[in-house]
């Protein structure tokens, strides 16, 4: 598979994950109050879960728009664009904030611990890819 196809395909895998967080933003009530039902948890879960995500929900796209307009710029040969390491670095810090919005979250239902470090992972891996974008490409 050449480098174009490969970027093309991780733009349209970038919009197809934006727009299942468009539809999982919009569904989400109906789906949180039908795990809790058919699961038989506490009625307060989806409301934790629904106060966590919804402040995630934008970070989360904020981060795909990041991710696409860097593969936009890698697309046109702009591997050097100063810009890839902007966004490459306000990518990390929106893994920051979901981490820590999540962290929270995990005093009340466990599983968002997970969540956290997963995203404090995330934003590690992008943070050391922003690095090697620098050292490897230069400082602009």
């Amino acid at each position: 598979m050449k480098k174009t196809n490969t970027i093309k395909f991780s733009i349209l895998l970038t919009d197809i994950f934006l727009v299942a967080l468009v539809l999982v933003a919009v569904f989400l009530p109906f789906l949180i109050t039908w795990y809790v039902e058919y699961a038989g948890r506490l009625e307060s879960l989806a409301t934790t879960v629904m106060v966590t995500c919804y402040p995630c929900a934008p970070f989360t796209e904020m981060t795909l728009f990041y991710l696409r307009k860097v593969l936009k710029n890698i697309e046109k040969g702009e591997e050097a664009n100063p810009d890839n390491k902007k966004l490459l670095k306000y990518m990390s810090l929106c893994c920051v904030i979901i981490a820590l919005i999540t962290l929270v979250a995990g005093r009340f239902y466990l599983p968002f611990f997970l969540v956290a470090g997963t995203f404090l992972f995330l934003a590690l891996m992008i943070f050391v890819f922003r690095n090697i974008f620098i050292n490897i490409l230069g400082e602009k």
